[in-house]
């Protein structure tokens, strides 16, 4: 039976700008909101702002081990208690971040932060659109992921006039209430599943449901999944290899770009402006990553990614403005690929039936991937002392990447997809 369009119903736009908000915060609070955040706190607490920098990394390392025990609370409680909770747990972080009194404080409230948006990203809002919305999750992710490029696009000006207006301490006081009250209404109106609301997945009809969905409860998986058995699957490994080398690609393009900017001649406005320009991209870009997805299929869009991340990284290493710039369009447009392609490439191989368990295993194992990001641009700097060599680096991931993307078996375990193709 074929779906009609139905689009992804009220509750479902609830889940999704909820989702959307932890991106948001994610960007304001963690990622660029950073470039704000480091010396302002560091002014306050009158140490280097590098010294804040090194305790924003250890923070994020942190932050895996707070994803793991993420990823087990999530099947005991229900990944919609999870995301709520980690927003509380990061806005909470927020408030002792812009007030702590020594740098220890800072990095226990940055671990809170850091852990608590990246656990709630991936695994609360990640397990809750495997639940919802199977059979649209490119669609609904690419709705979600616009949450980062709002963050940096909105966000951080907003960090850098309430900074400069009332203080780190007023504005994190300010911004972190109003993340705990957002979570606050996550914790009471969620809902781990669309039955639970008297729903079916992706907003269809009774009769589209019993034609072409797994009627198992979602926690009842006939693979039987366990850590070790995971562990062994070679699905499993093509999955976490393929989108944390993508993840590590577009962090260590970002977390470098205006240097990398000022490098080929751009003034420091300029490549500042850039960021601003490459946001706007993003959000657009993103929309039009959810159609791409649709209608080529999470294998297709997985490669295209792939190809255009290389393409952009190859005319950057020119050095030739003209090149650069159309390099950062594609850099913009491919700002939440990566992200949705994390969550949307395991959700369509493994399905919605026993994804909380699936994704205890290959959220963490991911976020370790693209955590080297930094190692991996320290390490490259240090040998070639230029960001030409390091991109010439990611663009080798990049291929890799599409090469572990071509060896996966879509939706080998799928059993919504196996339901639908009974016959």
């Amino acid at each position: 039976m074929e779906q009609t369009k139905r689009g992804f119903g009220a509750w479902g736009w609830f889940l999704l700008i909820f989702g959307l908000l932890i991106f948001f915060s994610n960007g304001g609070f963690f990622a660029d909101g950073t470039n704000v955040i480091a010396p302002a706190v560091a002014e306050r607490l009158n140490v280097d702002r590098s010294v804040i920098l090194t305790m924003n990394s250890v923070a994020g390392i942190i932050g895996v081990v707070i994803a793991i025990i993420a990823g087990q609370v999530n099947q005991r409680i229900g990944p919609s208690k999870v995301a709520a909770g980690c927003l509380i747990l990061a806005g909470l972080g927020h408030i002792a971040t812009g007030n702590a009194v020594n740098v220890p404080m800072y990095l226990i409230a940055m671990c809170c932060v850091g852990g608590g948006l990246s656990a709630g990203s991936f695994v609360g809002i990640g397990t809750l659109v495997a639940m919802w919305f199977p059979k649209k999750q490119g669609q609904a992710m690419s709705v979600v992921a616009m949450g980062s490029n709002f963050g940096t696009m909105l966000f951080v000006p907003l960090l850098t006039v309430l900074v400069g207006s009332v203080g780190i301490a007023v504005s994190s006081l300010i911004c972190g209430t109003v993340a705990v009250v957002v979570g606050v209404i996550g914790a009471v109106l969620l809902r781990n599943t669309p039955k639970e609301r008297g729903l079916y997945p992706d907003n269809v009809t009774e009769a589209e449901f019993k034609a072409n969905y797994s009627s198992a409860p979602p926690e009842m998986d006939k693979a039987g999944w366990t850590t070790g058995k995971l562990l062994r699957t070679k699905e499993t490994w093509l999955c976490v290899l393929s989108t944390g080398l993508l993840m590590l690609v577009q962090m260590g393009l970002m977390t470098q770009l205006v240097s990398r900017n000022q490098e080929v001649g751009m003034s420091l406005e300029l490549a500042t402006g850039a960021m601003s320009a490459i946001a706007v991209i993003g959000i657009i870009g993103s929309v039009i990553f959810g159609r791409i997805v649709f209608k080529l299929g999470i294998k297709k869009a997985g490669v295209l990614t792939c190809v255009l991340y290389i393409i952009a990284l190859l005319l950057n290493v020119t050095g030739v403005l003209p090149l650069v710039w159309v390099s950062l369009v594609i850099i913009g447009f491919l700002g939440a690929a990566a992200p949705n392609l994390m969550n949307s490439i395991p959700g369509s191989v493994f399905g919605r039936v026993g994804y909380a368990k699936v994704n205890s295993v290959v959220f963490p194992i991911t976020s370790i991937i693209y955590m080297c990001n930094f190692a991996v641009n320290g390490a490259v700097q240090a040998v070639f002392h230029s960001l030409s060599a390091a991109y010439i680096v990611f663009a080798v991931l990049a291929l890799i990447a599409m090469f572990l993307i071509l060896a996966i078996q879509d939706h080998k375990y799928d059993q919504d997809y196996m339901a639908a193709h009974k016959n």
